[in-house]
């Protein structure tokens, strides 16, 4: 009876050991998987993250490009503009001075004598000065040249016009615009283009620098 009861304790003893050995095995191997799952998921996470940085960054350096390029250009532009302004003054003034009234009295003496080598008839040309000039052109003017003309050409006095003249031949349709505006615009539109020039010459030159 006593020997029964040992191996009865023993079989009990030994299915506990393997019952427990097995539980804890399939426990490890639980443990293991979700482990490696846990494992998995945080590698999958953690992609997802760098590849969403890596896009963030490209992104954002697409933008800098285009918002430093953007800058740029308003630069240039402003910078254009700039100079524009400042060339537009500068020849503003300079024709200003240059159109004294000898000056005025050479150029009118030139264009009245083309005009009448065109057959142009007495009373058909206006010439447009401003006030001030009118004054100490016109005698000088017409006392020298009346004679090639049969009655002089005419010379009025505009308030429109700081510097300079105009010429208009109504019968013809011919206007020509020599004011001291119209002049300075003409030299800035034939230097736009060398401005330009040189202002994105030392654009590329500041870009390579950098």
């Amino acid at each position: 009876m006593a020997e029964n009861l040992e191996n009865l304790l023993n079989r009990i003893r030994k299915e506990g050991v393997e019952k427990a050995e097995s539980e804890a095995a399939k426990i490890i191997e639980d443990a293991r998987a979700q482990a490696s799952m846990i494992i998995k998921q945080s590698e999958e996470k953690a992609k997802a993250v760098l590849e969403k940085a890596e896009q963030d960054a490209r992104l954002f350096t697409e933008q800098s490009v285009k918002t430093l390029e953007h800058a740029g250009r308003d630069v240039l532009i402003t910078i254009g503009n700039g100079v524009n302004n400042l060339l537009k003054e500068i020849a503003f003034h300079s024709v200003g001075e240059a159109l004294s009234p000898d000056t005025l009295i050479q150029m009118m003496i030139k264009i009245a004598t083309a005009y009448a080598d065109k057959g142009f008839a007495e009373g058909r040309i206006n010439m447009l000065l401003s006030p001030e000039d009118q004054k100490k052109v016109v005698k000088l003017f017409m006392e020298k040249y009346r004679e090639q003309f049969q009655s002089g050409i005419e010379i009025h006095a505009d308030d429109k016009i700081i510097k300079g003249f105009r010429v208009s031949i109504k019968s013809d349709n011919v206007f020509h615009d020599f004011s001291q505006e119209a002049i300075a615009d003409s030299i800035c539109y034939f230097l736009k283009p060398y401005l330009a020039a040189i202002i994105h010459r030392v654009a590329n030159t500041l870009v390579k620098e950098d």
